[in-house]
């Protein structure tokens, strides 16, 4: 069974991926973690309410998902209770 928390996890490591090679933005978590273990924490942290949404990976995966980009919106989504 597939949960809004692991579309989420998936759809953010593919953008995790491609921010990597892309932007320069990203090169140091490029050097230091990969894409699905950077997508893995910021997902569990989002859940939590403690992660950080202001950046082009999770942006990103709010639009392809269809979430709106907020807090609420995106523990809601990642609950499933939306």
């Amino acid at each position: 069974m597939t949960t809004n928390a692991s579309k989420f996890c998936e759809e953010l490591a593919r953008q995790y991926a491609d921010l990597f090679v892309s932007d320069p933005d990203y090169a140091y978590s490029a050097a230091r973690c990969s894409p699905a273990g950077l997508a893995a924490t910021m997902t569990e942290a989002l859940a939590k309410g403690s992660g950080n949404k202001e950046g082009k990976g999770i942006q990103r995966t709010c639009k392809t998902l269809g979430v709106k980009y907020t807090y609420t919106a995106i523990r809601a989504y990642l609950k499933g209770e939306a």
